[in-house]
């Protein structure tokens, strides 16, 4: 027998309040803000009291309030100094249950459950509104801003403060909070700046924020008026860069020297004081020594459509210059803007568009100028050019003979002239791409887009488009379509006229499809692709369909969420990844003979079975071989509840001997991994099950007597004695404990009959029975037959009629 440990199988206490105990009860009473006066039980408070009242006695707490001219409650207090107001809102309580909470004064009923009580106000301050150099008294025409001013006094404006009018000094007051202020200057004054609290500020617009009592003076000083006209009369100016109209010819007669109250036509609102005269159209109101830009309109269009350019002004500045008001308000200044006709000229191209020199300049928006009379100007034609098209253009002559440079006069008594340059040019082909920059082969030669083909009329020009064009590893531009039509490569006459092509592109994107662990999912696209990529903006549903042993967890990428299925928008290159989870797994049929796949699924009790599936346990693991474990990597194989002995562990196979006592039937084994779900798995056990060990897919494990293996190098020969390796041939005639080996020294022959089948020839075997040192696993050793033939000659092994699997034998 041969020395079988030389043989290389490869196989591895709740508290509750007292209450009803206490005499008396704490309640806190308090304003909100803090700063009003109130009343408890008659007696007066400005700060936040606490009282120790008997439980159940009665008290009367106040809130009082100022009466107003009727004698009636005004609903608020005044502070000692004055300067702030509290008005009553309500009270509140702890309980929240205060009713009516409006009332000022309450009765209030000592108890437990009230432990504060809050009367809640509305806090404004003291607004003094001041007028500098005003009057005093109240003025009754202030309502529709800037109104008219009242005719009893002089009265230099009025203003508004939080949205009230006022023409004289007062008070009022106002809440915390931004108040608007706004000034408003009659005419013959100017504002000067607001005085808050001593600190002056410009802005007559002027958003203020109240913390506390303020005064607010508005200051105003008297203007110098100054008035503009034009010559001719009605044309506009620009006064500090702010188009201004002035008098026309029949206003100006309204207007002498002494500035006399303007027609009703004329006047700009409002109505000024009493011995100030009206501000009309052309006039302004300066601050005295304020400096001001004067400027023109030029050229500008009159009532009558004529055309006007500035000269200058009557003072002797020019256009945009500085003018200052002097300080001498009580005679107004007069200034008169001097314009001249002028000169309307056109240049023209035939065809249009095309470009021409202006005194210099080729980038004009557009050739139609209107000049000073008897002004000189350069005209320029060049000699070619190419239009925004590409196309390419020869200088044929002007319409009025003259050279392609030359100089034209603006004549004052034509105002209304036209030059036209007449071009000729070759027909052209204009190709552009969308986008452009693709390149083309154009008569064979690259071009890159846009690309112009000038030919003469009547010629044929090849020109193909590439189908696709990368832009990165996830973007490229796939072909659309020409404009007209045509195919990829196409074929295009040139005519007389202009034409233009476009090959249309657009935009396809990769989608990107992985999981984590990879090869646990199947990924399904709808709508599918070839090669991952899709037009842009496609709509991609993506599902993923986990596979045996994982466990769709989330999405990860450009796609979110916990279903298993999203859409991705194709708006540019995507990646998604599924995130999963491995989970145990066994196969269908996944639990079978250790040695190879056998005619009957079946295995026979005490032999060695091998679990496939996914996620069986975290990595592989090899146990001891004798005896055998019973737990490997935190995993756990049980049948009815008892552990089987293991020989390893890995996610995908664990190979275990199953209990020699268990009957023939059908059995649940569950794979139990500590922190995983349970999972489980079918198989039917038969008294006789025997399977061969398998090598290099087909070989058996044979060994000859010596314990060397049988291999094509080294075959069995006919008469010699060798043995093969197996599992499942069914009981021994003594009993082996599981997960044990045999015993040395000890042969433990099958209990059952076995016949091997070599080459088609049956015989007995010499002997069967147990391996020494090696739970679950039967040697068969047998002569092999001299009638076979050399070769690879198949074998199998018959256990009490149960066949095995075949394997080959190498026989010379």
């Amino acid at each position: 027998m041969p020395k079988l440990s030389q043989i290389s199988l490869g196989l591895m206490l709740f508290l509750l309040p007292v209450v009803g105990q206490n005499a008396t009860s704490s309640i806190r009473i308090s304003t909100d803000p803090p700063g009003g006066r109130f009343y408890v039980d008659g007696l007066p408070y400005v700060a936040a009291q606490v009282f120790l009242w008997p439980q159940g006695s009665k008290h009367i707490v106040q809130f009082p309030t100022d009466q107003n001219l009727n004698g009636a409650s005004s609903g608020c207090q005044l502070s000692q100094d004055f300067q702030y107001q509290y008005c009553f809102a309500n009270w509140s309580d702890s309980s929240g249950t205060l009713t009516p909470s409006s009332a000022a004064d309450q009765t209030v009923t000592a108890s437990p459950s009230i432990t504060w009580l809050q009367a809640n106000l509305r806090v404004s301050y003291r607004v003094k509104i001041r007028f500098m150099d005003g009057p005093s008294s109240p003025v009754q025409n202030c309502s529709d801003a800037p109104g008219n001013a009242a005719q009893d006094v002089v009265h230099s404006g009025l203003v508004y403060v939080a949205g009230a009018c006022y023409a004289a000094s007062a008070d009022t007051w106002a809440p915390a909070g931004p108040i608007n202020l706004n000034a408003f200057p009659y005419p013959g004054f100017v504002f000067t700046g607001w005085n808050v609290n001593g600190q002056h500020i410009d802005a007559y617009l002027k958003s203020y924020s109240l913390t506390g009592p303020v005064t607010i003076a508005a200051e105003f000083e008297p203007a110098k008026r100054v008035q503009f006209t034009t010559s001719p009369p009605g044309l506009k100016l620009l006064i500090d860069r702010t188009p201004t109209p002035t008098a026309s010819t029949e206003s100006r007669d309204a207007l002498s020297a002494n500035f006399p109250p303007c027609k009703l036509t004329l006047n700009l609102p409002p109505m000024p004081p009493v011995s100030i005269p009206a501000l009309c159209f052309g006039q302004f109101d300066f601050l005295p020594g304020s400096k001001h830009v004067l400027g023109a309109v030029s050229p500008q269009l009159d009532d009558a459509g004529k055309y006007w350019v500035f000269d200058e002004f009557s003072n002797g500045v020019a256009n945009n210059s500085l003018y200052t008001a002097d300080g001498n308000t009580s005679v107004p200044d007069s200034i008169t803007a001097i314009f001249a006709r002028a000169v309307q000229v056109a240049f023209l191209t035939s065809p249009p568009g095309l470009k021409l020199s202006v005194d210099g300049r080729d980038n004009w928006p557009n050739y139609n100028f209107i000049w000073a009379p008897s002004s000189s100007h350069i005209l320029s034609a060049p000699a070619s050019q190419v239009d925004a098209n590409g196309r390419r253009w020869d200088f044929q002559g002007w319409s009025n003979g003259g050279a392609a440079m030359q100089t034209i006069s603006a004549d004052p008594s034509n105002p209304d002239v036209r030059f036209t340059a007449t071009y000729g040019s070759l027909g052209q082909v204009k190709v552009l791409t969308n986008p452009p920059g693709i390149k083309l082969k154009i008569e064979g030669a690259d071009c890159v887009s846009p690309c112009s083909i000038d030919r003469a009329a009547g010629v044929q020009v090849t020109i193909a488009a590439p189908s696709s064009v990368p832009v990165d590893g996830g973007s490229r531009l796939d072909f659309l379509g020409w404009s007209d039509g045509a195919p990829l490569t196409r074929s295009l006459s040139v005519t007389g006229e202009a034409q233009t092509i476009y090959a249309n592109y657009g935009y396809s994107y990769k989608l990107n499809l992985a999981s984590d662990p990879d090869g646990g999912v199947d990924m399904r696209c709808d709508p599918p692709s070839n090669d991952s990529f899709y037009p842009a903006d496609t709509a991609v549903t993506v599902a993923a369909v986990a596979r045996p042993g994982f466990r769709f967890r989330r999405w990860a990428g450009d796609l979110a969420g916990t279903y298993s299925a999203g859409l991705v928008s194709m708006s540019g290159p995507r990646n998604v990844m599924a995130l999963l989870d491995r989970v145990p797994y066994i196969a269908p049929a996944g639990v079978r003979n250790a040695a190879a796949e056998t005619p009957d699924p079946a295995v026979a009790p005490g032999s060695i079975i091998s679990i496939y599936g996914e996620s069986l346990a975290a990595q592989l693991e090899v146990g001891p071989r004798n005896p055998l474990a019973q737990t490997l990597a935190d995993v756990v194989v049980t049948v009815n509840d008892r552990i089987l002995p293991l020989y390893f562990v890995s996610p995908g196979q664990i190979n275990a001997q199953i209990l020699s006592d268990l009957p023939e039937g059908e059995y649940q084994l569950v794979v139990r991994w500590t922190g995983k779900p349970d999972v489980n798995g079918t198989l039917r056990i038969a008294r006789n099950a025997p399977g061969l060990f398998v090598r290099d897919g087909s070989f058996g494990i044979a060994v000859h007597g010596d314990g060397t293996p049988v291999a094509g190098d080294a075959p069995a020969t006919r008469g010699e004695v060798i043995s093969v390796f197996g599992t499942g041939f069914g009981p021994f005639q003594a009993p082996v404990l599981d997960g044990f080996g045999a015993p040395d020294g000890t042969p433990i022959a099958v209990a059952d009959p076995v016949k091997v089948d070599v080459g088609g020839v049956i015989g007995d075997p010499e002997w069967s029975g147990a391996v020494p040192a090696s739970a679950g696993v039967t040697v068969v050793r047998f002569r092999v037959p001299d009638s076979v033939t050399s070769g690879n000659v198949e074998l199998r092994v018959v256990a009490n009629e149960k066949p095995s699997n075949t394997v080959l034998l190498p026989v010379q």
